[in-house]
């Protein structure tokens, strides 16, 4: 039976998840905005970034909020090569090239990862996120409270980093117009480097918020490379603040309907946000005012 409180646990649990999604999906939103490429490896970035909070987990005991702090460096500086070695020698080519180059390091990604942990699911076993809260009839679980908590942070940063400094400046006006940013001495080398580096870093905070919530395997990529995409056509190339409301749609389509609905019909409610987004509003909750910003 449908009640009020059953519908209300679903919005909660939309939202919380809708956060983490959106984490999942601004880096390639913002690859794809800025710098026009389609980062299909982007996924198994998310993966690996799970998987890091597990070896960190298991090696050293660390809390998958010190993997997150950890993860932004590293990752960075894994996007910053990606760009470097991959994306800038194919920048010349047509889109297509640079769409089979990314392809390939995905395949290449996702079978070192099984090499490394095999295809056998694993879930994140971090004690404190075991927890559950209760507020006001609701049962909030710890770990979804804390990585929603981590992705908004990172999301409301990536946010400020875009809107009030000169690099993110920088990044729309190449995002905008590259040609004319490099006359006004912005390097769009320098900033595709920053862009593949942010998207990267995104890609593994939100892999390490996924892990506290599902379990996960290295062929699990794909999935999250679907919601990714879905994120960034339901909120449009524009930036952060159309794929944070994007991610929340989702979200709360997504838990909703499956209380709503028969569980086989959940995924058909969530394509078919995709196909309305594409039929009704083309460039999605974004405007052309907002894109690349």
């Amino acid at each position: 039976m449908i009640t009020l409180a059953l519908l209300g646990q679903a919005a909660v649990n939309g939202l919380l998840l809708g956060l983490v999604y959106t984490l999942i999906g601004v880096g390639l939103s913002l690859t794809l905005g800025v710098l026009g490429i389609v980062n299909v490896a982007h996924s198994t970035l998310v993966i690996l970034g799970a998987f890091f909070a597990w070896e960190l987990l298991h090696r050293a005991a660390l809390s998958p909020l010190a993997a997150m702090v950890l993860a932004v460096p590293l990752f960075f500086l894994v996007g910053a090569a990606v760009d470097r070695t991959l994306v800038r020698r194919v920048a010349a080519a047509p889109q297509a090239v640079g769409l089979l180059v990314l392809f390939g390091l995905m395949i290449v990604l996702e079978s070192a990862a099984i090499l490394l942990w095999t295809t056998d699911t694993r879930v994140l076993p971090w004690r404190a996120g075991q927890a559950t809260l209760a507020l006001g009839g609701l049962t909030l679980p710890l770990s979804r409270l804390v990585a929603a908590a981590l992705a908004l942070g990172m999301v409301l940063l990536l946010d400020a980093l875009l809107r009030r400094t000169l690099l993110g400046k920088a990044i729309r006006a190449v995002g905008q117009n590259p040609d004319a940013a490099l006359v006004l001495g912005v390097d769009p080398r320098r900033i595709g480097l920053v862009v593949m580096g942010l998207g990267a870093a995104s890609a593994a905070v939100g892999g390490v918020a996924l892990a506290m919530i599902f379990p996960f395997a290295p062929q699990d990529h794909v999935r999250w490379l679907a919601w990714a995409f879905l994120v960034v056509v339901v909120g449009g190339l524009g930036g952060v603040r159309s794929s944070l409301a994007a991610g929340l749609l989702v979200g709360e389509v997504e838990t909703l309907s499956g209380v709503l609905l028969p569980f086989q019909y959940v995924y058909l409610v969530v394509y078919g946000l995709l196909a309305a987004a594409l039929l009704l509003r083309g460039q999605g909750l974004a405007t052309v005012r907002e894109r690349t910003v």
